[in-house]
């Protein structure tokens, strides 16, 4: 993730945080509804990750979980984050 990305990520960040409550449920509720696979797969993808620096996982393991891993997600992951599981 480039510093802009990293930047413009957080920004978005907190303009969610200074929306009202009402505005955040509904966001959440629509995100979730249209990036289901997306966010599923990001959590799985930080769960190995986890898994991993925790010693429950070796490298390769971690490697292969994130490799089976929908197709829809694979340019995401990677693009996001893969490399920090080497």
């Amino acid at each position: 993730m480039t510093t802009q990305s990293l930047q413009l990520s957080h920004h978005f960040y907190n303009l969610f945080q200074a929306l009202p409550d009402d505005a955040k449920q509904g966001f959440l509720a629509a995100l979730i509804t249209h990036n289901r696979q997306e966010i599923e797969d990001l959590l799985f993808y930080q769960a190995c990750k986890a898994a991993k620096e925790e010693g429950f996982l070796s490298d390769q393991e971690a490697q292969e979980f994130v490799a089976n891993l929908p197709q829809s997600s694979v340019p995401l992951v990677p693009r996001l984050c893969l490399d920090t599981l080497s």
